[in-house]
């Protein structure tokens, strides 16, 4: 699995303890075994949701139009919760079947999704390390304004 592989999970834990089947998309290409792998979930449920191709980063979402990707329908990656799974909880569900890859999302969704990702502020600074890679954070941050670089 990389960065932007699809995932069907069968008994998905949600945040708030319930548990059901779930399409997550993974946010980077952990390295193992230190690294988490990182989710997102995705919806197909507008609920008032724009429809405008692409990041909304102000509401930390991701949409990809139905039948551009993988998906079927109009699909929403809800960036304001990342899953964390460590390599065991991954690899043990693949073996049972509980967690299966069905597709991926095509380069240019990746490196758009990627671009959207340095600019949600509700993810964390780890989190972003880790999807974004050491540099992409740097990148982020200076441009942000969040540090500066001082020359001597």
């Amino acid at each position: 699995m990389k960065k932007g592989s699809i995932l069907y999970h069968e008994e998905f834990r949600f945040k708030n303890g319930e548990i059901g089947d779930k399409l997550l998309v993974l946010l980077n290409t952990p390295k193992l075994p230190s690294e988490p792998y990182l989710f997102c979930k995705v919806t197909s449920k507008q609920n008032g949701k724009s429809k405008i191709p692409g990041c909304h980063p102000s509401f930390s979402l991701f949409f990809i139009p139905g039948s551009e990707e993988f998906f079927n329908k109009d699909t929403w990656l809800q960036l304001y919760e990342i899953y964390p799974f460590d390599a065991a909880s991954v690899l043990q569900d693949s073996l049972t079947k509980q967690l299966i890859e069905k597709g991926s999302l095509k380069s240019n969704t990746i490196k758009d999704l990627m671009n959207c990702i340095s600019k949600i502020r509700d993810i964390e600074t780890e989190y972003k390390r880790l999807i974004l890679g050491k540099h992409g954070l740097l990148e982020q941050l200076l441009k942000d304004k969040k540090f500066k670089i001082r020359v001597k």
